[in-house]
């Protein structure tokens, strides 16, 4: 299985493109330049089924409405627990990513984040990507199962692919370090047991796909 990678936007993110089988590929957290992600995925003839967000933080998100503007309606599956940081309730959106932008620098992103495309499935821990609503090849889909990894923020999510060895881990977890938890619904000693699950639990051999930074390290290399 390869897993494909593009370093998107402005803060660097792994938008992941993920085979499920034929031409089939989840896409997960769509961080922009989506021009270039259509494209590809057009010149592969491949086809995107789902949206999938490990959790709801601006950068991570920022080019879904323009994915689904290049793809036609997909499903989006995020945490519940980070379901605030999309919908059409624009003030809690506002709320959730106000702060962190506000902290950054980038007030003005505010109103632009708080107008996002609704969450269609919630994934919680034990999950698959099975769940999601329409998928079209489900047994595939279904090797992926949700480790909720709650930390970085109240509802992060990796994605864990058991026969394959892959762990898509969004922000928990970086090679040489992990993600902040200053910022809104984060919580440090949260991050640090979830930290803690994924190296007591997984496989040390896991390669894992962060969501910034370099990928396919092994898991028992990379703190």
């Amino acid at each position: 299985m390869e897993i494909l990678n593009f370093m998107t936007g402005g803060f660097g993110v792994n938008t992941l493109i993920v085979p499920l089988e034929d031409n089939k590929v989840v896409v997960v957290d769509p961080g922009g330049d989506i021009p270039t992600i259509s494209q590809f995925m057009a010149s592969r003839e491949l086809e995107p089924v789902a949206i999938v967000c490990t959790h709801g933080h601006f950068d991570h998100i920022i080019g879904m409405q323009d994915l689904l503007d290049a793809c036609g309606s997909l499903p989006v599956a995020i945490h519940p627990g980070d379901s605030c940081y999309l919908g059409p309730d624009a003030n809690t959106c506002r709320e959730a990513h106000g702060f962190d932008l506000g902290m950054l620098g980038l007030p003005q992103l505010t109103e632009a984040m708080a107008h996002m495309p609704s969450p269609t499935c919630l994934l919680e821990e034990g999950d698959t990507l099975a769940k999601i609503p329409g998928i079209p090849c489900p047994e595939a889909a279904g090797q992926w199962r949700v480790l909720h990894t709650p930390g970085h923020s109240q509802g992060s999510i990796c994605l864990y692919h058991q026969q394959e060895g892959h762990l898509i881990c969004g922000d928990t977890l970086f090679y040489g370090g992990y993600g902040r938890a200053d910022l809104f619904n984060s919580n440090q000693a949260k991050l640090i047991a979830s930290l803690r699950r994924l190296m007591q639990e997984l496989p040390k051999e896991t390669l894992i796909y962060p969501g910034h930074g370099e990928v396919r390290v092994p898991l028992g290399e990379s703190l």
